[in-house]
């Protein structure tokens, strides 16, 4: 899990953004566990079309409550994104939904893999 949330800081760093969220820990975990239903460069593409970026990099990391909880539980990777799939008031959840993704097919493949 600290490699996601590792990865999720940077996510959010390189995006020029305020916090991280549960956008940037799915685009962790699409980094580092690809999927067919969705790919890392087109969420991240999503990201920037409805989030956008700011002028410059964030000097502190700070998480969204719902990123803040699921980091002080002891869900494990596929746990911690079933969770946020399953959350209608996450930032990922709504990106997702915004564009047409399936969320119940996404949710599928990342509940039958491993």
């Amino acid at each position: 899990m600290k490699e996601l949330f590792a990865l999720a800081e940077t996510e959010m760093i390189t995006l020029k953004q305020p916090y991280v969220g549960t956008e940037h820990f799915l685009l962790a975990y699409l980094k580092k566990y690809p999927l067919k239903t969705i790919s890392y460069d087109t969420f991240k593409k999503f990201i920037r079309e409805i989030i956008g970026s700011s002028y410059k990099e964030s000097s502190c990391i700070l998480y969204t409550p719902i990123l803040r909880q699921i980091k002080n539980s002891n869900k494990s990777p596929k746990q911690s994104i079933l969770s946020i799939l399953s959350n209608p008031d996450s930032v990922a959840y709504n990106i997702l939904l915004s564009k047409n993704i399936n969320i119940e097919e996404l949710y599928n493949e990342i509940n039958t893999n491993s």
